[in-house]
């Protein structure tokens, strides 16, 4: 009857009708509704099909006291939402809290069985308990009051993780975390936890983060890229990798100065290419031997062109546009200009080659602090 036919709905009625069944066999849409600022279906226990609450531009609160379990559960350009309550919901396939700009109260206790996580766009401070141990897709983004994201329950997932954006001194735990089936990008926190991963199928990413020393002590391989980018790393760590997919790219990292001994000790083969942009004044890769793709490196510090492409002569194609800073004995300094657009080819195995400084006629070698 009633309890299994879709309904979208135009009207309170609507809402009534559904809220009469305690399991609903269909999907629930409602799309653009005025003159309701109150969304109650606290009756209803199961929705097999989906609930889509979106473009509700007078609606204030949702409020699904007694929800345990949904094919989807989508609240999406809800500009006025301030609340949404689903307190027993442990069971979705596909939640999406999306684009609801004042939204700042979100209640969900024990989400423990999801394919796709989706909190994006909202002023929520707090997330509820995320108890699936081997969710599909994670993606937090834009939640700007957002400080604390807890997802410590994760040990894999079948797809992506998504974080970025959210508040400015967001702590990202990921700290059972072993394998990511899909990409993988971690954005703008100020600590990050994923002592335990191992393993990313797809790309894999590190982009603005506010924290100064990056440790990934069990990684050991990432099937596609690697990208660092905009960090306030000091020191980079990957004690364990040993291959990647295709590229790795470190770039604009500006506290980042020393590629040592210790940032990539196993790392031994490079099926793409490798791009250095910084102030780098030390490189060194202990135990590579090959790159198949071009080097680019560019930049300004105290490294040359000449001295990265010894410690990078593991690659046959080479092209450095570096200016090196040399300090001399009166503490001034020259800066000379790199090889612009110049390729170098080199070839053999790669050498143990590690970069120094000279500085006031000292040599010191800039090692990284882990």
């Amino acid at each position: 009857g009633a309890c299994n036919k879709n309904v979208k709905v135009k009207s309170q009625t609507d809402l009534n009708t559904v809220n009469a069944c305690t399991k609903f066999e269909a999907d629930v849409v409602v799309d653009g509704v005025s003159g309701i600022g109150a969304l109650s279906l606290d009756n209803v226990e199961e929705i097999t099909g989906q609930l889509i609450i979106q473009n509700m531009y007078d609606l204030q609160t949702v409020s699904l006291g007694a929800l345990t379990s949904a094919g989807s559960f989508k609240v999406l350009n809800n500009t006025n939402v301030y609340k949404v309550d689903v307190p027993q919901l442990t069971s979705v396939d596909d939640f999406q809290i999306i684009v609801n700009p004042n939204l700042k109260e979100l209640t969900y206790s024990n989400i423990s069985s999801t394919t796709n996580f989706q909190i994006i766009g909202t002023h929520v401070s707090a997330l509820g308990v995320f108890a699936d141990s081997k969710p599909g897709n994670i993606e937090i983004l834009s939640n700007t009051d957002l400080q604390k994201l807890d997802f410590s329950a994760v040990t894999e997932t079948a797809g992506y993780i998504n974080i970025a954006n959210n508040g400015k001194n967001a702590n990202v735990t990921f700290s059972s975390l072993t394998q990511v089936g899909g990409n993988v990008s971690f954005a703008d926190a100020a600590t990050l936890d994923i002592s335990k991963l191992s393993s990313v199928k797809d790309d894999f990413s590190l982009y603005t983060n506010d924290f100064t020393n990056l440790t990934v002590p069990a990684l050991s391989t990432a099937d596609k890229s690697i990208t660092i980018s905009g960090n306030s790393f000091k020191a980079i760590a990957f004690p364990k990798l040993t291959e990647i997919g295709s590229s790795l790219n470190i770039v604009n990292n500006t506290n980042f100065k020393s590629i040592s001994k210790t940032t990539f000790p196993k790392l031994g083969s490079v099926p793409g290419s490798i791009v250095l942009q910084g102030s780098f004044d030390n490189i060194t890769f202990p135990s590579l031997k090959t790159v198949d793709g071009q080097v680019s490196l560019s930049g300004k510090g105290k490294l040359s062109c000449d001295d990265a492409e010894k410690a990078l002569s593991a690659a046959d194609n080479f092209d450095c546009s570096l200016e090196t800073v040399d300090d001399s004995s009166d503490g001034g300094s020259e800066v000379s200009g790199g090889d612009d657009n110049e390729s170098h080819d080199t070839s053999g195995a790669a050498a143990h080659t590690t970069v120094v400084a000279v500085i006031g006629g000292a040599i010191a070698l800039a090692a990284a602090c882990i």
